[in-house]
């Protein structure tokens, strides 16, 4: 029995080493091929831009326009109509007050403790519950004063502030934290970063998400020693960023190599290249004893036949 474990791992030993050679030159070949086509990558995309048509070039009309508006004290148009179909959206507009219910419960639980909170930091805590039609409006009425203000010539621009300087005493004044335009501006993000069925699917999402976190105690504790401002711009800004990883993750899988192109990648080749020798001088090892088991055996029967008497 132990004759013929040995035999067939000797076969196996061979056929290892026939496929361990050709596997050895492909890895030599490969690495060979490499290092000659390195160098030559500089050029490689001068070679590959040398035959193009460069007169049929076309650019889009549409993308330069974008960039430049804004150079022009311009809204971004697409901006505004995600604006205009996130207001028109039933669900995404319940979704909006259910945020912020919910987050100005949280803040308000205490009162007393909030308005003085408020007011030892200078704040003048939550704006009034604003619809997101009323909000979307409000918001892109603000954005077009704010690109009239910087399309002014530097003289008249100067003035304004001058007299802005004039009508408010110190020149800045405390605002109250509207908890609806701050959702709008990390839904704003998301469908920048992907799109609107993303943007969409931030907002439908955040009740839920926020229901939870804010029934935690070592949130609601840390609510407490927080102002508005600070809170509402936390909350939304962490969601954003769990929404925005986790939708970052459909990305990398995408982006992930096959299974043949890990493989012949010159560090795993090398892994590789190793085990199979291993697996070699363990079937060596084998060889060895066997050998070794023969000669034994041959040197018996040597010192039998040369017994007297025999």
């Amino acid at each position: 029995m132990l004759g013929k474990i040995e035999s067939g791992l000797l076969y196996l030993m061979r056929l290892v080493m026939v496929v361990l050679v050709l596997f050895t030159l492909f890895n030599f070949a490969l690495w060979s091929w490499d290092a000659v086509r390195k160098p030559k990558q500089d050029t490689a995309i001068e070679d590959a831009h040398k035959d193009r048509d460069w007169a049929a070039l076309q650019i889009s009309d549409e993308e330069l326009k974008k960039i430049t508006y804004s150079d022009f004290g311009y809204g971004d148009t697409s901006q505004a109509v995600n604006d205009g179909k996130l207001a028109a959206d039933t669900a995404v507009v319940t979704a909006f007050a259910e945020v912020d219910a919910l987050v100005r419960a949280a803040i308000e639980r205490n009162p007393a403790q909030r308005k003085k909170l408020e007011d030892d930091n200078n704040e003048r805590g939550l704006a009034p519950v604003q619809g997101l039609g009323a909000l979307v409006e409000a918001m892109q009425a603000k954005e077009r004063a704010n690109n009239d203000i910087a399309a002014m010539d530097a003289a008249s621009a100067a003035a304004a502030a001058v007299a802005a300087a004039d009508g408010d005493g110190d020149g800045w004044e405390p605002q109250h934290t509207s908890i609806g335009e701050a959702l709008l501006n990390q839904t704003r993000s998301i469908i920048s970063s992907y799109n609107y069925d993303a943007g969409r699917a931030f907002v439908l999402g955040a009740p839920k998400a926020l229901k939870t976190l804010l029934a935690d105690p070592q949130v609601q504790a840390g609510i407490s020693k927080q102002t508005a401002s600070m809170v509402v711009s936390n909350l939304l800004l962490n969601y954003n960023m769990v929404f925005s990883a986790k939708a970052g993750e459909g990305d990398s899988q995408a982006a992930a190599p096959s299974w043949l192109e890990r493989l012949i990648e010159p560090s795993n080749l090398l892994v590789f290249t190793v085990l199979l020798w291993s697996f070699v001088f363990l079937m060596m090892i084998v060889v060895f004893l066997r050998v070794e088991r023969h000669l034994r055996a041959m040197s018996q029967e040597g010192k039998a036949l040369n017994r007297p008497g025999l």
